[in-house]
């Protein structure tokens, strides 16, 4: 192929430093030329696989299943993070709250992080329309802010009295709170927030490829992303996804990403 079409979102300055250097090693490893598809959100770059407009993408859960579902798209490899390719969303809120539990919850305030966001709403919303949580009345306010590190300011400033984030689960068992996705983003203590309601598992962020593209570039990328070879792009990989590593993607990454559609569907 001529170009590689890359199709990414924004990411702020300091993420367009760790994106130079993931697009270099990308067009290293494939020996050939990068072009940066930009997107204003994931549902653009879904919309530009479909209309073969972009060739490689990173999509978060969400816009992974719609992609892999409408067989747009292949995942290639899924991030490890926390030494796992899944993690948990949890309702928190301070350690000093009121809520304990869901049956607390009618009156207070609520964070979501933005209405496509696995972890920051659908999976929770779902979870806890399961549990018997009317989600009609259980809240006095919602707010949408946006990213996850939004959700736990607004939390522990006391702008509202739970939000949605992700949550991780440490080997010895330790519940760690998340910022975000992100590993490198650093977890909050029990000391400062606590988790009153969780649900998943969610499969974590996906590298996919466009049906149709070259086997000998799609081979060159798994290559680089799951074993290394050459390294730099596996390292430039992890920096701009905050990544510990990545693995091949199993039947049951594929079962989570159709539970999330599921839920998805079942909320319509």
């Amino acid at each position: 192929m001529g170009t590689l079409r890359l199709g990414l979102t924004p990411r702020g300055e300091e993420g367009d430093v760790r994106e130079r250097a993931f697009v270099r090693a990308l067009a290293d490893a494939i020996d050939g030329d990068v072009e940066v598809h930009r997107a204003q959100d994931y549902r653009v770059i879904v919309a530009g696989l479909e209309h073969g407009l972009v060739d490689f993408a990173w999509l978060p859960p969400l816009p992974a299943a719609r992609a892999v579902r409408s067989r747009l798209a292949d995942a290639i490899a899924i991030v490890v993070r926390y030494g796992a390719t899944s993690y948990k969303t949890g309702l928190v809120a301070r350690a000093d709250s009121r809520v304990h539990s869901v049956s607390d919850l009618r009156g207070s305030r609520v964070a979501w992080v933005d209405r496509d966001s696995a972890s920051g709403y659908l999976v929770l919303r779902a979870a806890l329309a399961r549990s018997g949580v009317r989600l009609a009345s259980a809240f006095a306010e919602e707010a949408f802010v946006r990213s996850h590190a939004a959700v736990a300011r607004a939390v522990l400033g006391g702008r509202v009295d739970v939000g949605a984030t992700c949550v991780h689960t440490d080997p010895d068992g330790t519940l760690r709170v998340a910022r975000s996705t992100f590993a490198g983003d650093h977890g909050l203590t029990t000391e400062q927030l606590r988790v009153v309601f969780e649900a998943g598992p969610i499969p974590a962020d996906i590298f996919a490829v466009r049906r149709g593209i070259p086997v000998r570039v799609r081979s060159a990328i798994e290559t680089a992303l799951l074993h290394g070879r050459p390294r730099p792009l596996r390292d430039a990989a992890c920096t701009l996804m905050y990544a510990d590593a990545f693995a091949i993607p199993t039947t049951d990454h594929r079962r989570m990403l159709e539970a999330l559609l599921d839920d998805l569907d079942a909320r319509r």
